[in-house]
């Protein structure tokens, strides 16, 4: 009997671990289909994201340090020239990071293309009629949605020589005769409870060399360092500071590396990650 008890105590075991290999099997197909649709879905978000090669060709002298914490990301920007040759600029921060992100992200891009065709072209009034169709598009006057973006924009004018800048939430960070200046984005994001925002226009004057910086919050609010503690934006506006008369491309290096250092070992990356900087200087009749 003591032989059958453990024959059958055998089988029991051998049943358990096959099962057990089953579902790991499982486990690891599942996660295989998942992965490989996200990566799938990256490659969709790159091919609507603005491409490096047509940023150097409409705003020479420029670099993008972005990095997603997930495969996906919530951060983008995008750029885009008229025919009168201004050029618009933006940098966004999705509601969430990862797959709830980009899908935010692929709404706003499909909007600004829209309110841009439309020959809306000043930065306060592009943000207010985003919020609108960031409203419509998501049904928030009837849903509890209250998912959004927060975003700088610039409108820079070739002719006129000056950048136009509206922020809901973003702030725009520049340099100019050796001096730094922060221009704070308004108090409202894009999207949620309220009908109607109005947006703050700001207009710089870039008869001069101008270095700008646009930017995520992703950098400023990493946590890192000796006492774990946040980056922070006066931190961020001296290293820009300190940087700002390099090479682009250097620029871009040691902002990787100031980031990579801050997170360290013990601290994950928390947020998406994107700045972008460019210079423009209409003294040498380009803008590298």
């Amino acid at each position: 009997r003591s032989w059958r008890k453990t024959k059958s105590q055998n089988k029991i075991i051998e049943n358990q671990k096959t099962d057990i290999e089953n579902q790991k099997a499982n486990l690891e197909e599942s996660h295989k289909e998942i992965t490989d649709s996200i990566n799938y879905a990256k490659n969709i978000q790159d091919a609507l994201m603005t491409s490096k090669a047509y940023m150097d060709e409409i705003l020479p002298g420029n670099f993008i340090f972005y990095l997603p914490k997930d495969v996906v990301s919530g951060d983008y920007y995008w750029a885009y020239r008229n025919s009168k040759d201004d050029v618009f600029f933006c940098v966004a921060d999705c509601t969430g990071h990862g797959v709830p992100g980009a899908f935010m992200s692929m709404i706003g891009y499909n909007l600004l293309d829209e309110i841009t065709n439309k020959g809306i072209n000043r930065p306060d009034l592009i943000l207010e009629e985003l919020h609108r169709g960031v409203r419509f598009t998501l049904k928030q006057r009837e849903t509890n949605n209250q998912d959004g973006m927060d975003m700088a924009v610039c409108v820079i004018d070739t002719d006129a020589k000056k950048v136009e800048f509206a922020g809901a939430k973003n702030p725009l960070v520049y340099i100019q005769d050796g001096e730094v200046f922060q221009i704070k984005g308004d108090k409202k994001g894009i999207g949620g409870k309220s009908d109607d925002h109005k947006f703050t226009l700001h207009t710089i004057d870039v008869s001069k060399p101008t270095w700008f910086y646009l930017f995520s919050d992703g950098f400023i609010d990493q946590f890192g360092g000796e006492n774990g503690r946040k980056f922070m934006i006066k931190n961020f506006r001296e290293l820009l500071f300190q940087i700002y008369d390099l090479p682009m491309e250097e620029q871009k290096t040691i902002l990787e590396k100031t980031f990579k250092d801050w997170v360290g070992t013990k601290y994950g990356q928390i947020d998406d990650v994107l700045v972008i900087g460019f210079k423009l200087d209409f003294t040498s009749h380009s803008s590298q």
